[in-house]
């Protein structure tokens, strides 16, 4: 039960880290050159694309954080 529980943290924190990565990944590189054309009078051009490796590779990352988290937490390791 308690590895089960590890497995369900960890699939819960490489959720989470996917949407925080492809939220930064898509949202800067748009509008962050608007918000500087704004504050700067120029124009500005924006453009973002997301390959499924960087998102695997977010993915691996928030899970192995969520499951070490979590038998951290429990005394696991």
């Amino acid at each position: 039960m308690v590895y089960l529980k590890t497995f369900l943290v960890g699939i819960g924190g490489s959720v989470v880290a996917m949407l925080l990565w492809i939220t930064c990944a898509l949202l800067l590189p748009i509008y962050l050159p608007f918000l500087i054309s704004r504050v700067t009078g120029t124009g500005g051009v924006g453009a973002a694309y997301i390959g499924s490796g960087s998102v695997l590779a977010a993915a691996l990352i928030g899970f192995i954080i969520g499951a070490a988290w979590e038998m951290k937490r429990l005394h696991l390791i």
